[in-house]
């Protein structure tokens, strides 16, 4: 027995030693011997679990696990449940720990199930392989020896170096407790229930949809939620790391009864695990470890259907002890059907993998078809060897049975021949069906997945939209009783380092955008179409969010003091959208209700706007009787009834008149000569030239200049400077990748020092 445990403890010194040695020659040869250290350890792990059938998995009463007299039969179970977590958790560490730093907390779960399985490793050895290290040498006694002596050398320095950083995380002892949790119960071996609670009760029994099976359904619907709830809010490699370890669990804890002796040999061809399920089982971890979009379609749309049929339907009785709930065989069966359910569901949700449009599920369709085309082939060749060989239940009636007489009767149409000494037989009508209503019933599920995100994004955007409503009533509150902002009285426009992308784009829209605009003056912001003029406008009052950078009108902050920072804009969109049932004066009167403006302050500013637009006799007529440029007027006309401090303005003159625009020019003169500012994006250059006291130009989401057109027009004139700036060098758009890569430098960076 010594000579077992210095064997062990020999691999546990060598792996502490391989990975010093490799920390002291760098960062980055230190993390590529952790990584082959991790993969070394995963083929020792993975080969002395699935060398042969487990000696504890056999238990049907108490004691009977040979070879185990220290820890009895609950400690068997407790020392094989934190072998299998904390080895996993060993496998991944070395690739998530930059990415997810907090992980490195977790280290010490490794760390003790190695200690322990050093100081039981008789104990731990006989738990797969029913023998004692004493009673002989065997080579799955010496590769499980290995494994324990690598996984402890490896969580041992794994342990040390995250120790100095666990300060960092006192304040999340809470969600720590809470992944240790949830870590254990993912890895909890499919013979808990059979080792605890003994399974000689056969009353409890997972036949059709009783009191059993549904104990079984009710937490697979809550178990998602719950992940959704405490992962949703988590960045992407945060999520992928719960995703990915669960899968692997998962498949761990399937491969329960898929060991090498049970593939081997012609006669044990019907357990390769080519069933639809049994695939997703191993397709999920490789998608999740090597980002695989294609593969992952392929069981999202085919194998979550086929799994959700199996998990629902009550035909565990052919499993373990009769169907009873707490054998082994019963659950691995749903839980491997579960996890091939949910798991793609939940990686979609989680915004993992993109939701899949049309050319995806055609792809998988293509897939499914090549997969399809496979098992009927296997079937018909394997049952020359094995009888009942049935993968996907294509070749056998298991299905048409269940459907009744009409589908019996598709399977009268035979295809037999013969090759050599072998016989193919095929259902060609049967099959075909089958293959196509498959088809449809996976395009209708990928429908109702549709449904169920976009009913859970509503709810999300409910959630933030009451949010943001009580946030911005919380401020108004604040104002009303004293609270000021930055630059109190002050007209002031400030854009700070803003950038912004529309869903999953590749390239930014605007990139880090500076501009500031001052009380009193007029500044024209120019460009081509699609430069993203209008997207830094919409941003700036407020129509869609501020995601990266800061925006401040007259000192409050568009974000976060959203209500205080409408109240002081004034906008005329490019493409107003008007009440026309209602007449002009009745429209200006709501905004002004809106702004809370007194009845005679409003009728002051409307007599003197009417007079100026020479609106008078048509503004109690409904809008929907005004010609273009009368609904511009009462659009500007209802922009400017709160006396807006910054008035904003995105092609305010298009389709105007000459005296429309002569009009709103001098309207704009004069809000800014009483101390405004006024911001207007224009094609117009010569309005521009003749108006602006400065202007600042676009092009392709990044500002090529800002200047006064007085200094401009010192050597040029603005339209020649204009058409040289937007005709000069390539500018191109930038990506997304180029700031993720700066911010990534930066925290690191910020967390080295």
């Amino acid at each position: 027995m010594t000579i077992w445990y210095l064997y062990t403890l020999s691999f546990a010194l060598c792996a502490a030693l391989g990975l010093l040695l490799a920390r002291m020659l760098g960062e980055k040869r230190h993390h590529i011997a952790e990584c082959i250290l991790a993969l070394l350890f995963a083929a020792l792990l993975f080969a002395g679990y699935l060398y042969d059938t487990d000696a504890i998995s056999t238990v049907y009463a108490p004691d009977a696990v040979p070879g185990v007299h220290t820890v009895g039969r609950i400690g068997a179970l407790i020392l094989s449940w934190i072998s299998v977590a904390g080895g996993l958790f060993l496998v991944l560490y070395p690739f998530f720990r930059e990415k997810c730093p907090w992980v490195s907390v977790l280290t010490v779960l490794p760390l003790a199930a190695f200690f322990f399985d050093v100081i039981f490793l008789n104990d731990y050895v006989a738990l797969y392989t029913g023998h004692a290290l004493a009673e002989g040498v065997t080579v799955r006694s010496a590769i499980l020896a290995a494994s324990v002596g690598v996984g402890l050398g490896i969580a041992v320095c794994q342990f040390a170096w995250a120790v100095k950083g666990f300060g960092a995380y006192k304040k999340k002892l809470g969600w720590v407790a809470l992944a240790l949790l949830g870590i254990l119960l993912c890895t909890a071996p499919n013979y808990t229930l059979q080792l605890l609670l003994r399974p000689g009760n056969y009353a409890m029994k997972v036949i059709d949809l009783n009191l059993w099976h549904r104990i079984y359904i009710y937490p697979a619907a809550v178990i998602p939620v719950v992940l959704a709830l405490l992962v949703g809010s988590k960045d992407a490699e945060t999520k992928r790391l719960v995703l990915l370890y669960y899968s692997l669990a998962g498949l761990w804890q399937f491969m329960f009864i898929q060991k090498f002796p049970m593939l081997w040999g012609m006669s044990r061809l019907g357990s390769l695990p080519f069933h639809l399920c049994n695939t997703a089982m191993y397709i999920l971890p490789l998608c999740l470890a090597f980002k695989m979009k294609r593969l992952f379609y392929f069981t999202y749309f085919i194998n979550v259907f086929g799994a959700f049929i199996a998990m629902m339907m009550p035909n565990y009785g052919l499993e373990g002890l009769g169907g009873s709930m707490i054998v082994a065989g019963t659950f691995r069966f749903f839980r491997s059907h579960y996890q091939a359910f949910f798991m793609p569901l939940l990686c979609v949700g989680f915004g993992v993998f993109e939701r899949p449009r049309l050319k995806q599920f055609l792809y998988s369709i293509v897939g499914f078809g090549c997969y399809f085309l496979l098992v009927l082939f296997l079937n018909s060749w394997f049952s020359n060897y094995v009888h009942g060989v049935d993968y996907f239940f294509i070749n056998s009636d298991f299905v048409a049975d269940k459907l009744g007489t009409w589908a019996e009767r598709l399977r009268d149409l035979v295809w037999s021949f013969r090759i050599g000494e072998l016989s193919f037989t095929f259902y060609p009508l049967y099959q075909a069906i089958y293959f196509l209503v498959y088809c449809l019933l996976a395009f209708a599920m990928w429908f109702l997945y549709e449904l169920a995100y976009r009913s859970v994004d509503g709810w999300k955007d409910l959630a933030v939209r009451r949010r943001k409503i009580k946030m911005d009533a919380l401020a108004h509150e604040y104002t009303k009783e004293g609270g000021i902002p930055m630059y109190e009285n002050k007209a002031l426009l400030c854009v700070e380092n803003f950038s912004k992308r529309y869903g999953k784009s590749d390239v930014y829209a605007a990139y880090k955008v500076d501009l500031e605009v001052n009380g009193g003056e007029i500044f024209g912001f120019l460009g081509p179409n699609g430069a993203g003029k209008s997207t830094i406008i919409k941003s700036i009052v407020g129509i869609q969010p501020v995601d990266e950078g800061t925006v401040s009108v007259c000192g409050y902050d568009v974000k976060k003091q959203s209500v205080q920072a409408k109240r002081q804009i004034g906008f005329v969109p490019d493409h107003y959208a008007l009440y026309e049932r209602l007449t002009g004066r009745e429209y200006v009167n709501y905004i002004a209700d809106l702004y809370e403006i007194p009845q005679a302050e409003r009728d002051e500013r409307l007599n003197g706007y009417l007079e100026i637009f020479e609106m008078q006799s048509a503004f109690d007529d409904p809008i929907s009787t005004y010609s273009h440029g009368m609904k511009q007027k009462v659009a500007i006309m209802a922009a400017l009834v709160h006396n807006p401090k910054v008035w904003i303005l995105d092609e305010p003159l298009t389709g105007l008149d000459p005296n429309s625009i002569f009009q709103v020019k001098e309207c704009m003169r004069k809000h800014a000569a009483a101390g405004n500012v006024v911001f207007f994006s224009s094609h117009l250059i010569e309005v521009v030239e003749r108006i602006c006291d400065r202007i600042a130009i676009i092009r392709k989401g990044q500002i090529q200049c800002v200047g006064s057109v007085e200094e401009i027009e010192k050597n040029s004139t603005l339209e020649q400077f204009y058409l040289g700036v937007i005709g000069g060098g390539e500018v191109a758009p930038v990506p997304y990748e180029k700031q993720r890569a700066e911010k990534a430098k930066k925290t690191k960076r910020a967390e080295k020092a």
